[in-house]
């Protein structure tokens, strides 16, 4: 068992009154702001780190209820060099746990049955998730004209380059799984560059996986994204971690586990309840209020964080010219998404649950995205004799299914699970979590969110955005813009006055 957060060893705190000491004030204690905190304290600054809500961790919450573990938000995440690193740091590699390695198989409902998605050139021939027909549209891929630098919705770009088939059973569900969106509405070039950048450099999808075969940056779907341009190289990173590969991790008491080590780190950095409600640029510097307990607390800091998600800034005093550009940013969308935790006793669900989930594609007509298989994924998560499987409902394919009653919400989801997982009887356990603003989308046009994002920065210097609408909607996404932006202010609050 992970020992209580307060035995941590916190990251040394900076004098907050030593000689000329820089202050930075990060808002908004999510994974993001959390590591960001983490990250400017460990090299040395004096951080404050506020949070309007009463508890860190942003969506990373776990819930403990009869032998059931429930994670609220994320249930898993991907690891890169530097997260690696952040985990040593942390002394968390022990509590961590490794994803059964059944978790690779994937299940797509087609015809209201479960096909496992191929994963092998092999597989694909022999699957029948696609037709023929399907499968002779991907041989012709590499025959497809490039089209270049439009800003593309995915739907579109699948079907020009594989076919509608495979938008229909294959990327769409999967676009649903990541982002709770819809592919007729998300940008391929910032949704996925990495892909979209295959077409761009190579010609085709296919040229361009035969010519990134075995380079490391294609290993990992979520590695770190590249420092921007113009940004000079880090002087002062974190100590690296031993070379190993990506792994799709949790821990052993579930994924809050993570930012509760974060939290424990920064002891006497961390402001719960406490909203900034001002923001205005002051002699150089920054000048923010922290309403607390119905009173307001004025400070002036040498550099500001916003780690909070992109429609937080509405809420807030800004100077005119802030807010023009911040405009674009607050309008970023964010659909609703109920997450729905269920237990059964093992002998009532027929399917073997044998890997990561299941995926439904929008042609299904069912009341689900999708759901996870969380007691085959990690250990722990049933009392002996269950299972336990999580549950996604909304998001921009049917916003009003997740507005709903839980009641109402399982009645929907167990009409599916009858008929998809043989399901019989009803749950013995039920945790319901409902995000009114869930992720980020990154539709058709994003390029004006961060090109606003980034001319915020520029005319406001000392004052950073970061978090899942800029670099990447994942966990490990998030770590990495927290660990990046934290070296962006250090190396601004290292230049000379």
């Amino acid at each position: 068992m992970r020992a209580p957060v307060a035995d941590h060893d916190p990251v040394t705190p900076a004098n907050e009154d030593g000689g000329d000491q820089r202050t930075v004030a990060v808002v908004g204690a999510g994974i993001t702001g959390l590591v960001a905190a983490y990250e400017l304290r460990r090299r040395g600054l004096h951080v404050t780190l506020y949070e309007a809500s009463g508890q860190t961790g942003g969506a990373i919450r776990t819930s403990h209820t009869d032998g059931f573990l429930a994670e609220h938000g994320p249930n898993s995440f991907v690891t890169s060099g530097p997260v690696e690193a952040l985990l040593a740091q942390l002394d968390l590699h022990e509590e961590v746990v490794v994803a059964n390695p059944q978790a690779n198989r994937r299940y797509i409902v087609r015809d209201g049955m479960l096909q496992p998605f191929p994963m092998t050139p092999l597989a694909m021939l022999r699957t029948p998730l696609f037709s023929l027909r399907a499968k002779l549209r991907v041989l012709l891929e590499p025959l497809v004209r490039t089209r270049a630098g439009a800003d593309e919705s995915i739907a579109s770009f699948v079907r020009r380059r594989l076919g509608h088939e495979v938008l229909d059973y294959a990327v769409d569900p999967f676009i649903s799984g990541i982002f709770a969106g819809d592919s007729e509405a998300l940008s391929m070039a910032h949704a996925f560059p990495r892909v979209f950048a295959l077409e761009q450099r190579h010609g085709s999808l296919s040229a361009g996986l035969m010519a990134t075969r075995g380079q490391k940056g294609w290993q990992a779907s979520h590695a770190a994204p590249p420092t921007e341009g113009g940004e000079q190289a880090d002087d002062n990173p974190p100590p690296a971690a031993p070379a190993t590969p990506a792994r799709l991790i949790s821990f052993v008491d579930g994924m809050q586990t993570l930012t509760d080590a974060l939290e424990a780190s920064l002891l006497g950095t961390v402001r719960l309840g406490c909203p900034i409600r001002l923001l205005h640029p002051k002699e150089g510097r920054w000048a923010i209020e922290a309403g607390q307990d119905g009173a307001s607390r004025p400070r002036t800091v040498d550099a500001v964080v916003m780690a909070t998600p992109a429609h937080v800034l509405a809420a807030m005093e800004l100077p005119a010219g802030l807010r023009q550009h911040a405009a674009l940013v607050e309008r970023v969308e964010y659909p609703p998404v109920s997450v729905l935790t269920l237990g059964f006793e093992r002998g009532d669900v027929a399917h073997a649950l044998d890997g990561f989930g299941m995926l439904i594609p929008a042609q299904e007509q069912r009341s689900l995205l999708g759901v996870l298989f969380s007691s085959s994924l990690f250990p722990d998560r049933a009392p002996d004799g269950c299972v336990a499987i999580t549950c996604f409902v909304g998001g921009a394919r049917m916003p009003d299914r997740a507005r709903e009653e839980t009641d109402l919400l399982v009645e929907r989801v167990l009409i599916d699970l009858r008929q998809l997982l043989g399901v019989r009887g009803e749950p013995v356990f039920a945790k319901h979590v409902y995000w009114p603003r869930a992720i980020p989308q990154y539709t058709v046009g994003y390029q004006a969110v961060k090109d606003a994002a980034d001319e915020v920065e520029r005319s406001n210097p000392g004052l950073y955005l970061a978090g899942n609408y800029r670099h990447g909607v994942s966990v490990g996404d998030c770590m990495a813009s927290g660990l990046q932006v934290a070296g962006q202010v250090a190396r601004y609050l290292a230049r000379p006055n």
